[in-house]
């Protein structure tokens, strides 16, 4: 599959490179931080397409699915699939255990604010009553008839499942180019069951064609299996402040029109920032979150960085604002991109974590070091987490599979 995804990624780069001016980075890192950590190593997909006995792959008949199905908003409860079509109608989700011991099955709705070509809809859908911590199996069904093989996704552990939860981060990785491709050979070496994004996720002015070419069609092995929770950065708003992003996605409503929100995964409390949007509206809901939430674990991310030493810097009036709210709250993890490097900085005084991962596949900034800084490197890379009871681990992993840096953060 790897190479399969590198030969690909020689054409698309060449296509990027003539229409977008795609930049290339660092794949492997030159430098060395801390590595007494390192990651577990197996697959995030392999347990889903076992347990399903299917590659999850399409079906004869599927040539009217524009966009293969993903899921989003994965809870411990539930989970919405989502899928483009150019079918008319008479579509559905069939939810089922590996062992067939139970089933459901939920309608799909036609999502009438998207604006799409007359021919194609943005469909959805949303099962319930769904049991914690279980992998299941879903197929999408045009008029009765079954046009995916039965795809796996496991659903979000209890609030009290004391389990190792793993989650991948990156950010400022969709140009199409052979940084993006190399890093996604990658991302099926660990475990993780959500992945979040610092933004920028669709280059170079987050049209709708390029979130199809530039992020659909290079994740979407990872996307029909795996919740996806990006969070907007400022290419994504070059086209009508961001409309495409809400379109594509189906993200939590409970923040500012899917751009920024909060959700939880087992133990771990997260919220998604908007940083092309106030500041100061923003920090007040959040205040409000997070001073509503019980979980051991919080996690804030967004697009620009409060700390950066690369090329755009610190976002001073964000980090006077945030600081403050990050100690009042005990939040341990803050993540950012934007400066297309990895910046890990010193734990602050209250132990908090702050790290820039803006080197998703859209080529690299040099970065220096400023008197926050632990560790920086400017590298194609995305990090890993493990959430256990007590500690986080996570790990900094560049683009050749190789983990450059890690640390531990105490709950």
């Amino acid at each position: 599959m790897r190479q399969l995804y590198l030969s690909l990624s020689a054409v698309l780069a060449l296509a990027a490179s003539a229409c977008d001016q795609n930049s290339s980075g660092n794949v492997r890192s030159n430098k060395v931080g801390d590595t007494s950590h390192p990651a577990t190593r197996s697959s995030p997909l392999t347990p889903l397409r076992q347990a399903c006995n299917a590659e999850g792959g399409m079906l004869p008949g599927a040539s009217m699915i524009a966009r293969k199905p993903y899921v989003q908003q994965i809870t411990d409860r539930s989970a919405t699939i989502g899928w483009v079509t150019s079918a008319p109608g008479g579509q559905t989700v069939e939810v089922t255990t590996p062992q067939l011991s139970a089933s459901a099955s939920a309608p799909a709705e036609r999502d009438n604010s998207v604006d799409r070509a007359l021919t194609e809809s943005q469909m959805w859908s949303t099962v319930t009553d769904l049991e914690p911590d279980t992998i299941y199996c879903y197929r999408v069904l045009v008029n009765g008839q079954p046009v995916t093989q039965p795809i796996g996704f496991r659903t979000a552990p209890s609030a009290d499942s004391p389990r190792t939860i793993g989650m991948l981060v990156f950010g400022d990785s969709g140009g199409g180019g052979t940084d993006q491709w190399a890093l996604r050979a990658q991302m099926e070496e660990v475990p993780y069951e959500l992945i979040i994004h610092t933004g920028d996720v669709a280059y170079e002015t987050g049209t709708l064609d390029q979130y199809e070419a530039n992020v659909f069609d290079i994740y979407a092995d990872l996307f029909r299996h795996i919740p996806f929770f990006p969070a907007a950065g400022n290419h994504d708003y070059h086209t009508a402040a961001a409309k495409p992003f809400q379109e594509v996605f189906k993200l939590p409503e409970n923040g500012g029109a899917e751009k920024y929100y909060s959700y939880d995964w087992g133990r771990v409390h997260f919220a998604a920032l908007d940083t092309e949007d106030d500041y100061k509206k923003q920090m007040a809901w959040l205040d409000q979150d997070m001073a509503a939430s019980t979980a051991p674990w919080k996690v804030v991310y967004m697009h620009r960085p409060p700390y950066s030493s690369g090329s755009h810097g610190s976002d001073t009036n964000l980090r006077t604002l945030l600081a403050p709210l990050v100690k009042k709250h005990g939040i341990q993890l803050i993540f950012a991109g934007h400066d297309h490097d990895y910046e890990r900085m010193k734990l602050d005084v209250d132990g908090r974590q702050y790290i820039t991962t803006g080197g998703g596949g859209r080529g690299t900034y040099p970065v220096g070091t400023s008197s926050f800084t632990a560790f920086s490197s400017e590298v194609i890379h995305y990090v890993y987490v493990e959430f256990g009871v007590d500690e986080a681990i996570i790990h900094a992993i560049d683009g050749t599979g190789v983990e450059f840096d890690s640390a531990v953060v105490a709950r």
